[in-house]
């Protein structure tokens, strides 16, 4: 049974990793501090030291025929993803996963202006974040294209669930937005998402 590697071993990625345990398959995740691999360890999940912006922290990955679960987010400034890239050189040849799995975000689409969007629509990111994001998955494509190893990249919309809902805001009685003035928007359960990347 493949080892499950996370990267990104955040809310979401404790989810996945507890749903692979439970199935009493292996997962391991970076981690980049002595605090993050305890914490991670207390859950039973294997810590590998190392730093997605210091190249050199990525040489001991080990991910031969894992399963990469990727929710990494880029850094906060600039147009491409520079972790993304760290990352997949720090894969040597001969020692490639079995598929990597991406979690990126339907911001990619850009303001499609209330229209529906599907996997065929093609990509129009007007943020730097999703302009961010993309790079990433055009660098993971490629990546997966040069040495067959399968990628798989789901574009996530907002993510709602225990602890993600404004609730704080609505006990309060803030002003929240009037029916008539949303338009149709993304949303995904956070357990639809831990399944999904399953």
């Amino acid at each position: 049974m493949s080892n499950v590697f996370i990267v990104g071993c955040g809310g979401v990625g404790r989810l996945i990793a507890k749903r692979y345990l439970d199935r009493d398959r292996p997962v391991s995740a970076l981690a980049r501090s002595a605090t993050a691999a305890g914490e991670l360890e207390s859950l039973g999940i294997t810590p590998v030291r190392g730093d997605l912006d210091d190249p050199a922290s990525l040489a001991a990955l080990g991910l031969e025929g894992d399963l990469v679960q990727y929710l990494a987010p880029p850094p906060a400034s600039g147009l491409g993803d520079p972790r993304m890239a760290n990352f997949l050189a720090a894969i040597e040849a001969g020692t490639h996963p079995l598929r990597i799995v991406y979690i990126s975000t339907s911001g990619v689409y850009g303001d499609c202006r209330g229209a529906w969007v599907d996997e065929d629509t093609p990509p129009n990111p007007q943020t730097d974040r999703a302009r961010r994001r993309l790079d990433a998955e055009d660098r993971l494509w490629d990546w997966g294209r040069q040495t067959g190893v399968a990628v798989t990249v789901l574009r996530v919309g907002g993510i709602y669930g225990p602890g993600r809902l404004p609730e704080a805001r609505l006990r309060s009685r803030a002003p929240i937005l009037v029916e008539d003035q949303c338009g149709y928007t993304n949303r995904i359960h956070v357990e639809d998402l831990e399944s999904t990347c399953l």
